[in-house]
């Protein structure tokens, strides 16, 4: 089993339609290669980890470098695991305009502090989310 983690910047003016797309377009490759993992979008910064087949995540891995709806992406870890950690995942997704954003923040604050953290891209992974999660305030968040 292969892990990678990357951080990428989204491009400016990013929509909710561009968001669906990226969420319906994962979902349906990562089922067809036996993908799982974790995409996390917020303050315009997206934190993804990928697991599976080594060929197969660092194929995914060089299309998301070509996609044009963000930039700067910065591979943060990559390594061999003995099994999968988000085997039962499919995305964790919210509008951001949902009243319930805060809420869901905080969540994903508690859930990355208890998270295991096996792995050093596991360690990667959850730590730059908390680093996402907790720029800028929450009342930024509620008026995306």
């Amino acid at each position: 089993m292969y892990q990678l983690n990357y951080y990428s910047k989204s491009q400016p003016g990013l929509s909710l339609e561009h968001l669906d797309n990226i969420l319906e377009t994962a979902v349906s490759v990562n089922a067809k290669k036996s993908i799982s993992g974790c995409l996390i979008y917020h303050n315009n910064s997206f934190v993804q980890i990928l697991e599976g087949e080594k060929k197969d995540v660092l194929e995914i891995f060089e299309k998301i470098k070509t996609d044009d709806r963000h930039h700067s992406i910065h591979l943060l870890w990559e390594n061999h695991v003995d099994k999968r950690y988000f085997k039962k995942w499919d995305m964790a997704y919210y509008k951001p305009n949902d009243q319930f954003a805060t809420q869901f923040v905080d969540n994903l604050l508690l859930l990355s502090a208890f998270s295991e953290k096996s792995s050093g891209s596991l360690m990667s992974f959850w730590g730059h989310v908390r680093r996402v999660l907790e720029s800028g305030s929450k009342q930024e968040l509620e008026n995306v």
